[in-house]
């Protein structure tokens, strides 16, 4: 009988996903491998068997697997991600529950997974994902069924089996909160400490209160609601084309930013364009900024010590906030020191979250398995006792 140790038991894959409204940002391991990313368009649509296949058949190049992807389960086909958009004409799905989109979002992601780490068709995993505290509740269906659709879905690479050994979720903001507790230790068993997550998509806020973590919020006043305001404004605009160039043009309101986005064929023309954005910016920011906090300010508790704001959407207001919270100690992203590997892909602070439960998830793993090889130590040792006894008693 082969001796137990942490490397046989060992997933081949160790995944965390953070299903955001403008990408579903995934960090990932092998066995031996550093940590990476891999990011994926939000897009899902269910698409004809015949069309994906012939897309897959017909297809030139060498794209990368997440601009590739579709998954079939219970002969449900969905293309995910760069392909649902760009071939399919997907949305965002920005209305719909996260949860239902995100079990073909996993599926697509591990089949990237497995692609990227060159591992067999069948496999051994553990997955952590992260859900709006207003979705919390749905966290034992999601496991049961992706449990369901992960033992045997269809690729563009055929068959897929993937053998799940552990899985966790958190609700958003919850990797946050374990970076945070990390750092600071027993001192939150004696604070009252507010995790705000604003994000694309929604806003949500985790309460930590001594070291109990409330039942969280969560309001649909993501950065999306800010963009739509400036799209009603515009002529011609989408919230797809403006929502990177607003992040890039800052609380600057930099014209440079903006300026790919003016279509009229004239010099003259496009400088009044974008002087046109700017001003509609330069009025939605500060509606939306009042929609947000006002939002926090009701659900936030009086007794709050200290308050932690992570997300992208939080860093672009990250002025704004300061000034309007300034009664309370603010602490940006749990201060979290992001691997350079990491850090270098250009997403800064909007990969805190997923990172954050990428490392306590791995750690847990850790103690898991150590766990199970000591006690299969244990029980070997005793096994091996009983079988010397028997031999002894019947020569």
């Amino acid at each position: 009988m082969s001796e137990t140790t942490i490397e046989t038991i060992w997933p081949q894959a160790i995944a965390a996903y953070d299903y955001g409204g403008s990408a579903t940002k995934i960090l990932y391991a092998g066995p031996k491998n550093q940590i990476r990313l891999l990011c994926m368009e939000p897009e899902v649509v269910s698409v004809p068997q015949e069309s994906v296949l012939a897309y897959t058949r017909d297809q030139l190049g060498l794209a990368e697997p997440e601009n590739t992807a579709w998954v079939a389960f219970r002969n449900d086909y969905r293309a995910v991600g760069y392909l649902a958009k760009e071939r399919f004409h997907a949305n965002a799905g920005l209305s719909e529950l996260k949860y239902e989109r995100a079990l073909h979002k996993t599926l697509a992601g591990m089949w990237a997974i497995k692609e990227k780490l060159n591992l067999p068709a069948k496999f051994t995993a553990a997955i952590a994902v992260l859900l709006p505290p207003g979705e919390y509740e749905d966290r034992n269906r999601f496991e049961r069924v992706l449990r369901e659709a992960l033992a045997d879905y269809q690729t563009p690479t055929g068959s897929m089996s993937v053998e799940l050994l552990a899985f966790n979720c958190k609700p958003e903001g919850g990797g946050i909160y374990l970076m945070h507790n990390k750092k600071v230790g027993s001192v939150l068993k004696e604070r009252v400490c507010a995790i705000a997550m604003i994000g694309y998509r929604n806003a949500s806020l985790l309460v930590v209160q001594r070291g109990d973590v409330r039942p969280g919020k969560t309001s649909d006043l993501g950065f999306i609601r800010m963009v739509e305001r400036v799209v009603a404004r515009t002529s011609g605009q989408t919230a797809e084309r403006l929502t990177p160039a607003i992040a890039a043009a800052g609380s600057e309101f930099k014209a440079a930013s903006l300026m790919r986005l003016a279509r009229s064929t004239t010099k003259q023309g496009r400088a009044e364009e974008v002087q046109q954005m700017i001003a509609a910016i330069k009025e939605a920011r500060p509606e939306y900024v009042r929609s947000l906090t006002s939002w926090l300010d009701e659900n936030l508790p009086p007794d709050c010590d200290e308050l932690v704001f992570c997300g992208g959407t939080a860093d672009y207001l990250r002025k704004e906030l300061n000034e309007h919270y300034d009664r309370f100690p603010i602490i940006w992203n749990a201060d979290v020191a992001m691997p350079p590997i990491l850090a270098k892909k250009g997403f800064e602070n909007r990969l805190n979250d997923v990172y954050g439960m990428f490392s306590y998830f791995k750690g847990s793993l850790k103690k898991q398995f150590n766990s199970q090889v000591k006690e299969d130590a244990v029980c070997g040792s005793k096994d091996s006792a009983l079988a010397l006894k028997e031999i002894v008693a019947h020569g």
